[in-house]
């Protein structure tokens, strides 16, 4: 992930972060050359997409171009040049794709989040699916804005607090403001997976499993990339959080699946994959002992509670 300039996390979320009515999924900041491939790799798969395909995501994302240009397009807009210093909004279950222009290339810093409390923006008409890109009017507030939030982030990744997303809030009224000119309208502790502790070697787990557990990933895998032995290791975290490195792995692929049941259309098959379990009879499994119910009654269930 680069230096202090460049990196990306993928946030742990639990059904209390869900309820506080906006919460964060991921941050990133990046800088992609001239003639550099796009986008870079290593994402989690949900996030993952190629120019020829595009990408549909189940949240909401605000995208930060500076230093640069290039294009987006979207089934609610046709191709549209991205100039510098704008900001993209992505919208979750619209298809999207862009990329900087290979002979600029771009800077790019961005957030991905969700909650009720976004969908009310989009119902008042502040964010606009036919107005996904829009250029920015004071830039260098809304860098120190965006680099505020990302500093938090990245100094403790496996925080996901209510703070954090009030942090958040006041990014994104602050991009709508310096795009719009306009203002927007003016809960319970997190729970043990989403704390943020005083043991940075167990926050520097938590970051690897969040950011890395749509793939196979063991809890070998995860001390071996820190400097202390595996028994060390899961004790520390045991400490910290009151359960194992294994159930925190198992954890963060049950709350993944939980998120895309509730809010794609995908089908299970693709979300087995995308939670980074290794079969969906696992996530089955997963499902029956923490929910009592099979994934498609999870999904079933939640919707008819919706509605």
């Amino acid at each position: 992930m680069g230096g202090p300039e460049e990196f990306f996390h993928y946030l742990p979320v639990n059904d209390d972060a869900m309820r506080w009515g906006m919460y964060v999924t991921g941050a990133g900041r990046a800088h992609i050359p001239a003639a550099h491939a796009y986008p870079p790799p290593g994402h989690p798969s949900l996030y993952r997409f190629e120019w020829s395909q595009g990408r549909t995501l189940p949240e909401f994302a605000v995208i930060f171009i500076t230093g640069g240009q290039g294009v987006f397009e979207s089934h609610a807009s046709q191709i549209m040049p991205v100039p510098e210093n704008t900001v993209i909004f992505l919208f979750p279950g619209v298809w999207h794709r862009y990329r900087p222009d290979p002979a600029t290339g771009w800077h790019e810093r961005w957030i991905t989040f969700n909650g009720e409390t976004v969908h009310r923006l989009m119902r008042q008409g502040l964010l606009q699916q036919e107005r996904a890109v829009r250029p920015v009017n004071d830039v260098a507030k809304l860098v120190a804005t965006f680099d505020g939030l990302l500093h938090r982030i990245h100094t403790h990744p496996a925080e996901n607090s209510i703070l954090l997303s009030l942090r958040a809030m006041n990014l994104i009224a602050e991009a709508i403001e310096q795009t719009l000119n306009e203002r927007v309208p003016a809960a319970a502790p997190a729970s043990d997976p989403t704390r943020r502790g005083n043991d940075t070697l167990v926050g520097q787990a938590m970051d690897l499993i969040w950011t890395h557990s749509h793939r196979p990933l063991s809890v070998n895998e995860v001390a071996a990339h820190l400097p202390c032995s595996r028994r060390t290791l899961e004790r520390r975290f045991a400490t910290e959080h009151g359960h194992s490195l294994l159930e925190e792995i198992n954890a963060c692929r049950l709350s993944r699946a939980r998120r895309l049941l509730r809010e794609t259309d995908l089908p299970i098959k693709l979300i087995v994959l995308q939670a980074g379990f290794t079969s969906r009879e696992r996530m089955r499994i997963a499902f029956q002992d923490q929910e009592g119910c099979s994934p498609a009654q999870y999904r079933r269930e939640f919707r008819n509670s919706q509605a």
